[in-house]
């Protein structure tokens, strides 16, 4: 047996397996030296790793809490900034219909009428707006348009009143229209949810209900009172008095829905700030643990520097070595 090859393979297995070691102690400490923590989370916490374990966890869980908070006020800011919307155009309709009386120029009741069917359609486009591709104004039925087309739902309208032409017949059957829980607005005009409000849980104790949809009162007011004007065109036979009547009531409707549609908006501005003030609370802890947690993780920067140089040295005088020794082994085998 030639003892001298088995004694140069042990010691070139001895080389390559310290070669190792001083390599992967090198990569640990440019590692915690470029993340500024450390890698042995077990040593950094002196074998007790439950309370890092703890934190991570909880850490892990704001997150996510965080971002339900963030999506959740998404929503709210689109729902305001489209009912902002409904709201201007309401309040401009109004304003142009109020003026109308039996004296009014024929141009001027044929403008008006103009108006309430263009601001009819523009209304029912604010309500089925969407945020990506989630409905906002039709509950929890995120896939659902909230209404119908204005054009379906006058038409259905038109049929309702069938041959009448005065004013009260027409007012009439418009508020039963919207207001009949088994027909109407509620099966033709709304095609959203009816169901519980839409809720967004925020954390574990705290949830926000987002209560604003198409079936609102408050909207179907306004939705009223532009079908009223936008009637106007649609009914055959009514007479300019009629016509003058029925859309200075339109103009008083939508007057009178201003409330509503201000207490709308309220309530998303409630859930709004509540979601803000969790938001804070939320992000307070986050900040208190990421402090926590970097305590127990984090590596001196000095500390690390100087255990690298050290480990720098030490491969360099390993590779030394290693030449010195091969260089040795050559001469040997020279012989």
């Amino acid at each position: 047996m030639n003892y001298a090859s088995l004694g140069d393979g042990v010691r070139h297995f001895q080389q390559a397996r310290q070669n190792l070691s001083i390599k992967t102690n090198l990569n640990t400490l440019v590692n915690e030296l470029s993340s500024g923590e450390k890698s042995d989370k077990v040593k950094a916490t002196n074998g007790d790793s439950s309370r890092f374990s703890a934190i991570d966890n909880r850490l892990k869980v704001l997150s996510s809490q965080a971002f339900v908070a963030k999506e959740t006020q998404l929503t709210l800011s689109a729902m305001q900034t489209a009912l902002n919307n409904f709201d201007a155009q309401r309040g401009a309709l109004a304003d142009q219909l109020l003026p109308i009386t039996p004296d009014s120029p024929d141009f001027q009741v044929t403008q008006a009428a103009a108006a309430g069917r263009s601001r009819l359609d523009g209304l029912v486009n604010k309500l089925n707006t969407k945020l990506g591709d989630d409905s906002l104004f039709a509950g929890t039925a995120f896939d659902h348009a909230a209404l119908t087309s204005a054009d379906a739902m006058l038409t259905d309208i038109v049929t309702q009143i069938g041959g009448a032409t005065d004013t009260a017949t027409i007012l009439s059957t418009v508020d039963t229209w919207f207001n009949d829980p088994a027909g109407g607005f509620a099966t033709l005009g709304y095609t959203g949810d009816t169901g519980a409000q839409q809720q967004k849980r925020l954390d574990g104790d705290n949830k926000i209900v987002i209560n604003a949809r198409a079936d609102d009162d408050g909207i179907k007011s306004v939705l009223k009172g532009a079908v009223i004007a936008a009637l106007v065109d649609d009914i055959p036979g009514i007479d300019k008095s009629v016509k003058t009547s029925l859309l200075f009531e339109a103009g008083l409707q939508l007057q009178s829905a201003a409330s509503d549609v201000a207490g709308i908006q309220g309530r998303l501005g409630y859930a709004e700030e509540e979601v803000e003030r969790i938001s804070v609370a939320q992000g307070a802890e986050q900040a208190a643990l990421n402090i926590a947690r970097n305590l127990i993780t984090q590596a001196d920067p000095y500390d690390t520097a100087s255990e690298l140089q050290a480990v720098q040295l030490q491969l360099e005088t390993h590779y030394a070595m290693t030449a010195r020794l091969s260089r040795l082994s050559l001469s040997e085998y020279l012989r």
